[in-house]
């Protein structure tokens, strides 16, 4: 685990800095180190870059247009391990104890990923493109350019002093020596800089050259403390830390974006609002183990720099071509036996963990143009293979991906999958492709708790519904205050992972109590922090008119009585309380005027994280036209906003579960896919299908809540997918449903009139 405190650099006779670090546990080898490695291009069997820039010579408008390739890695070479060394051993006062320096490979989180910003005529290029996390991190760009990109591409690689510049962006676990850091997000305040700076709207978007951090720092909407526990630290180790923490609280905000985006299906970042992002706090104790960010970064050499002939890697062709490049990150063992990031897992019963090394895959690329003897390929290691082919008009884009992953440990299991339907022009294989299942738990925030817990059991499982699958996935890691943090879970499956998993907390107190918080549903991450059991979530309640509306009919308040459904399952130690319908919580908004003439006021409600209960919420606006009466409003307990104005309504759908009987082993999952649809008048929107999932013994109803408008009518339809372990799926479908509740029906052979009456 790398030691951020213990820092050097050495700067080569080219004038690069390598940044080196002692590992964190100097008590077991004061000798190990780690070198931040530097961008370079990816040499192919031929010995040279593997660059390659393709235009089309034709009489339409593709003319001069084209596809832009090339391939990164990271990499070390011996003569800077040597002198790194040295510089090392002659520094003892900064690193004391040392023999003999050798350097370990970093043991980079998943994730990572490595971009370029290029400054063109015709517009600016900013390309992100995921790195693999074993070997040498190769990383794989494909750009579809215009003529002007296109050009402007071509003279940066055909002269000298060099071309383009690439920062790789990578995550190493290491602990917080000496400071806690606390790290907030207010969406009511970014939501206020959103609807001012509206031509600045890219909040998620990774391919805006203005960032989320950028973002947040001008919005104000972010905030970072920094308690140092030692004296007089370094401005150096300040500045660093800060840097982790600007950017983690960045990355932060990207995933909750993003996770948004995917539930309400938008097309487009200009209809996304910041709004539906919850507001968040996250506390990082000293000494907790986080993900260290990494950012190397280097100018790459041009093709005249290296002496090549350019005409050797730009091609000219007369009609359109699609080409398609297939990407490993993947723990091969040519190239990641000796890392400490490889996957560890128990084969069939035994309690012995083993690496999970690859030794090979072989693909087949599938598109209509491409022939069978030019469409196959091997990986022994980690690295990328393109194939080209004519362009077929009735295909487009689409074309399909066939694999093979055979590992080294012949007791494991091949692992075939096939992707259909692959819209770009790269694809990446990764473990979970592979049948690999590996998910971090880190419990060190519930531990810090005012009431701690005695200790902590995760219950996951993950089912897979193919009728081969051999079994299903279920496990439990049982945690306390003793246990290194973080714990990790790891399966390797027969068949590729296609399905998030499910997980529940059991927080055992001291006194004896148990408190079980709601299930994790269709979880995809795999790092997951487990929260203090009595932690909030912000939900802010808020009057907001737009300018134009605002001059006509203005908004001089609202008043808002909010309230919990039904009695709340607390934890222990929970000291509050909380509003019901008899005494609700009640906010009196009194809104400003913002330099844009938007109307606009708020207040926070703080209400249990864990709360298995939904939020009902009536409100009363007064406006120039008079009084304004908002009727019950049902809404998810994690909505993360509620906007009050005279049009704007809700409608949360309730899955219910309770008439499963999972006692009688009939199902390991059932699974609820709502595809939901609102109407407008005559113009319906679509939204994407929603799942809900619950495994054997889960329990809980869950709640799905859309922003709809006063007059919208909203109905939806449901595939309920009951699933056995290597059985067929037995699946039942519901149209055209609009009620505010959906019970499951038991079995999937519920009689027809019975269903008919839960679905309504």
């Amino acid at each position: 685990m790398l030691n951020f405190g213990l820092k050097g650099t050495y700067q080569d006779p080219q004038g690069f800095n390598w940044d080196y670090y002692r590992d964190d546990e100097t008590s077991k080898d004061p000798n190990a180190f780690y070198i931040v490695p530097r961008p370079q291009f990816v040499i192919n069997a031929q010995g040279v870059p593997q660059i390659g820039i393709l235009t089309y010579q034709t009489d339409d408008a593709t003319n001069g247009a084209g596809i832009c390739h090339f391939d990164v890695e990271l990499s070390v070479p011996p003569e800077i391990q040597a002198a790194v060394a040295q510089g090392i051993k002659n520094n003892p006062q900064l690193f004391p104890g040392v023999g003999t320096p050798y350097f370990l490979t970093l043991p980079w989180n998943a994730g990572s990923s490595a971009g370029f910003f290029l400054n063109t005529k015709d517009g600016d290029i900013w390309m992100s493109a995921p790195a693999s996390d074993f070997g040498s991190n190769v990383a794989s760009f494909q750009l579809h350019v215009t003529k002007e990109q296109a050009d402007t591409l071509k003279t940066l690689f055909a002269q000298k002093g060099g071309s383009i510049n690439v920062e790789y962006k990578l995550s190493v676990p290491a602990r917080l020596r000496g400071v806690s850091a606390t790290l907030s997000f207010d969406s009511s305040i970014a939501f206020q800089y959103q609807v001012t700076q509206a031509r600045y709207n890219s909040w998620g978007d990774e391919s805006s050259p203005r960032t989320v951090q950028t973002m947040l720092q001008e919005s104000q909407s972010s905030k970072v403390t920094l308690d140092w526990g030692v004296a007089n630290p370094p401005d150096d180790m300040r500045k660093a830390v800060a840097g982790w923490a600007n950017s983690t609280i960045a990355d932060l905000v990207n995933a909750e974006v993003k996770k948004v985006v995917a539930i309400q299906g938008q097309t487009s970042w200009d209809s996304f609002s910041i709004n539906e992002v919850s507001s968040f706090t996250s506390t990082y104790a000293e000494n907790m183990v986080i993900a260290w960010i990494i950012s190397p970064s280097a100018t790459l050499p041009s093709l005249a720099d290296l002496g090549l002939d350019t005409g050797k890697f730009f091609t000219t062709v007369n009609e359109q071509k699609q080409q398609m490049v297939v990407v490993t990150n993947l723990p091969f063992e040519s190239d990641s036996k000796t890392a400490t990031n490889v996957p560890m897992y128990a084969p069939g019963n035994s309690n012995d963990m083993v690496a999970a090394l690859v030794r090979s895959v072989e693909i087949a690329v599938k598109y209509p143009t491409l022939s069978e003897e030019q469409s196959s390929g091997t990986f022994s290691t980690n690295g990328t293979l393109t194939f080209l082919a004519d362009y077929d008009t009735n295909a487009g884009m689409l074309w399909d991906l066939e694999y093979t992953v055979n590992y080294t440990d012949v007791t494991a299991p091949t692992v075939n999958g096939t992707i259909k339907g692959i819209g770009m022009g790269r694809y990446v294989l990764k473990v979970d492709e592979a049948g690999i299942l590996t998910v971090t738990f880190d419990a060190t925030q519930a531990f810090a708790s005012t009431t701690p817990p005695k200790s902590i059991d995760v219950n996951l499982s993950y089912i897979n519904p193919d009728p081969t699958a051999q079994r299903p996935l279920v496990q439990t890691l049982h945690i306390d205050p003793t246990t290194p943090q973080p714990l990790k879970v790891t399966s390797l499956q027969a068949l590729p992972i296609n399905m998030g998993y499910n997980f529940q907390l059991q927080y055992n107190y001291p006194s004896g109590v148990v408190y079980k918080a709601p299930v994790y549903q269709n979880q995809t991450g795999a790092h997951q922090l487990i929260p203090d059991p009595n932690a909030m979530a912000a939900l802010t309640v808020f009057v907001f008119s737009k300018a134009d509306v605002a001059s006509d009919d203005p908004l001089f308040g609202a008043t808002v009585n909010l309230w919990y459904e039904g009695p709340v399952k607390t934890p222990e130690g929970f000291s509050g309380s909380y509003p019901t319908k008899q005494s609700p919580a009640v906010f009196s908004l009194t809104p400003d005027t913002d330099k844009s003439g938007n109307i606009y006021g708020k207040q926070i409600f703080y209400g249990l994280k864990f709360a298995d209960q939904p939020l009902h919420y009536t409100a009363t606006i007064d406006s120039a036209s008079g009084e304004i009466d908002i009727s019950d409003q049902r809404v998810d307990n994690m909505q993360p906003s509620i906007l009050i104005n005279p049009t704007q309504r809700y409608f949360t759908l309730e899955v219910n579960p309770s008439a499963i009987d999972w006692t009688k082993n009939l199902y390991d999952s059932v699974q609820v896919l709502v595809t939901a649809t609102v109407v407008n008048g005559a113009t319906p929107k679509p939204y994407p299908q929603h799942p809900f999932t619950w495994n054997n013994g889960e329990s809980g109803s869950k709640f799905y809540t859309l922003s709809i408008q006063d007059g919208n009518t909203v109905s939806y339809d449901v595939v309920i997918k009951y699933i056995k372990t290597g059985m067929p799926t037995k699946s039942v479908p519901l149209t055209a449903l609009k009620d505010v509740v959906l019970d499951i029906p038991a079995t999937h052979d519920t009689p027809m009139a019975r269903r008919k009456v839960l679905a309504s």
